[in-house]
């Protein structure tokens, strides 16, 4: 299954990239090397997507993003001699996702056009013309019907994949023939994949439940790689679920343990049961708390937990402690964000984190106690729709700008000058949405540097250049 997923976004998209990452006698503060942090990238992307998938009421989207990373680096600090280093690298990051929706009790009303307006929520109500000559009609059938008056259970099938792809160039002197420029394949490969299934029973409910699979090869001795054996997997299943539009429950486990909890307000959707003219009169307002296991005392951490010393106070800690002397530490959020359109023609989007672990902890690279900021993450983008009032049917040119400020203890490490533990930020975004007849197509290209959501996918990214394209088509 995994060759064949691969297979089908490498022929859809025309992607073809290599993948490798650093591996070599020195730790390294990195978003890469923690499948924990790559799971909750991986797990992000898959909601966003399906956020939109619900807005567009779709039977079937396809997605492709690919992303390029100028002049990367990779900061590490020697266990040994303590000093810090840098290793060129090239970095493309590609991330596909495929979804069905199958019917199961009726299907979605109105036409594609009819179904992108934005703000209807009225999730297969007869619109339109439709709407003019059954509304007596429609109305006994919700009173008949009950629950199912709003006929949409649907059933979804989603495959997704994020693929890291690090590479690194060489030179070799061919003597009178001159210098030959080649690109070294000889690192480690990650992939992560999501395949969930889903069940909407709108406005009600809405249940994903899945599993990420994180995987790590190594090249053989020969530079070659075989994909049928990884050096380290690890499997992680989700549940993810919405009572009632207004109430987010998202959980993942590994082991028998809860690996990360998140609970989410949607307060616009409450006040709907209120009334639909206040909770329609501002962009999505949204609270949500969550709980992460992030420190571990593993190779790619930034930081000990507790201490630096193991638990007989005088030996000090190191990567290759067994499991039973390492200590893990949560680190706790809240956030708020509003996000959404004023009128047809002006969008925001707005963010704000706090952040508390529930452990003290400690540098690796100055062995004292960090003190963690209260603000983890804020951020704020506004943009202008060059179409207008013709959003009411789904087509939009969006251009925006944001900019940000991010904190993460890694960040001294991997980021070019200075020691701060946070670092400002800013993005360009254009975004649009065209049709091929009755079908939407999507685009988006994005640049930026130290923008917030690009380090919280990876914090070597600091002090980057960062450029990135998607497309997609569904119907």
């Amino acid at each position: 299954m995994r060759t064949l997923f691969s297979s089908l976004f490498l022929s859809v998209f025309l992607v073809l990239v290599s993948a490798v990452s650093l591996h070599a006698a020195v730790y390294e503060a990195s978003s890469l090397h923690n499948a924990v942090s790559r799971s909750e990238t991986v797990l992000d992307l898959f909601y966003d997507r399906w956020e939109r998938i619900q807005d567009m009421d779709l039977y079937f989207d396809l997605y492709g993003r690919i992303n390029w990373v100028h002049n990367f680096k990779v900061y590490a600090v020697n266990q040994g001699s303590g000093q810090r280093q840098a290793v060129d690298m090239r970095l493309v990051r590609t991330y596909g996702s495929i979804t069905i929706n199958i019917p199961l009790l009726r299907s979605y009303s109105g036409t594609m056009q009819e179904r992108l307006k934005p703000g209807t929520g009225d999730y297969g109500d007869i619109k339109g013309k439709e709407q003019q000559d059954s509304a007596l009609l429609h109305q006994e059938e919700q009173q008949q019907e009950g629950l199912i008056s709003r006929n949409n259970l649907i059933l979804g099938l989603t495959a997704t994949g994020f693929h890291y792809g690090l590479t690194r160039e060489g030179t070799v002197d061919r003597g009178a023939a001159g210098n030959e420029t080649f690109t070294d394949y000889k690192y480690t490969q990650f992939f992560d994949d999501v395949f969930a299934a889903s069940l909407l029973y709108r406005p009600y409910f809405h249940i994903h439940a899945g599993l990420v699979l994180s995987q790590q090869f190594e090249p053989r001795d020969d530079g070659t790689m075989s994909y049928a054996d990884p050096v380290e997997r690890s499997k992680r299943y989700f549940v993810a679920s919405n009572l009632l539009s207004f109430l987010n429950l998202n959980a993942t486990t590994r082991k028998d343990e809860m690996e990360s909890l998140a609970v989410g307000f949607i307060i616009n959707e409450a006040l709907d049961y209120v009334s639909k003219k206040v909770s329609r009169s501002f962009p999505q307002l949204t609270l949500t708390y969550k709980q992460l296991n992030l420190f571990n005392d593993r190779l790619y951490d930034p930081v000990w937990v507790e201490s630096y010393y193991m638990s007989d106070g005088s030996t000090p800690k190191t990567s290759a402690m067994n499991d039973a002397e390492r200590d893990e530490a949560k680190l706790y959020t809240l956030s708020a964000g509003m996000k959404g359109y004023l009128g047809n023609y002006f969008f925001i989007d707005l963010f704000a984190e706090a952040q508390k672990p529930s452990a003290e902890l400690v540098s690796r690279v100055t062995k004292s106690k960090i003190n963690y900021a209260v603000w983890r993450d804020l951020r704020a983008l506004a943009g202008y729709n060059f179409l207008g009032d013709r959003l009411n049917t789904g087509s939009f040119l969006l251009a925006s700008f944001g900019f940000s400020r991010f904190w993460d203890p890694a960040i001294p490490i991997h980021r070019d000058s200075g020691d701060n533990y946070h670092v400002w930020g800013g993005v360009f975004q254009l975004e649009g949405r065209v049709f091929a007849g009755s079908v939407p197509l999507g685009m988006q290209f994005q640049v930026s540097r130290n923008y917030s959501p690009e380090l919280r996918r990876m914090v070597e990214t600091v002090d980057k250049w960062v450029y990135e394209g998607s497309f997609n088509v569904n119907f």
